[in-house]
């Protein structure tokens, strides 16, 4: 296949793709590494995200290969493939910015140690 192909939009935007789908193995079997991989991933976040994509991958698979009209089209994988990718430059870019600040959240938790705390509110008692 010719990766050019994808920077075609009359390709892309095909109603009716073709019953010959090539790649209907490799991404089955990519997106149910995913789903099982993302049980056993570290942070909550990242692995609802990767069940979310690789649910609706599994569904756009199946819509491809089945040929439905709209639904199956090559446009709506690119998509998926295009937001993991935002989502994952967006995730790394956030966990960087956190351990960024964690020096000074440090910081402010020694720092305030030292400071009196706050008195809580005293309830009223009722009178009878």
């Amino acid at each position: 296949m010719n990766p050019l192909k994808l920077l075609d939009l009359s390709y892309l935007f095909d109603v009716h793709p073709g019953s010959t789908f090539m790649y209907f193995w490799p991404l089955l079997i990519l997106f149910i590494v995913l789903f099982v991989s993302s049980f056993k991933v570290g942070p909550k976040g990242i692995a609802s995200r990767m069940r979310e994509f690789s649910v609706v991958g599994l569904l756009l698979t199946f819509l491809r290969d089945q040929n439905i009209p709209y639904l199956g089209m090559r446009i709506w994988l690119v998509l998926l493939f295009l937001a993991a990718v935002a989502y994952g430059i967006w995730y790394w870019k956030d966990l960087n910015k956190k351990a960024n600040m964690k020096p000074a959240v440090e910081e402010q938790k020694q720092a305030d140690k030292y400071l009196p705390k706050k008195k809580g509110k005293k309830k009223k008692s009722k009178r009878k």
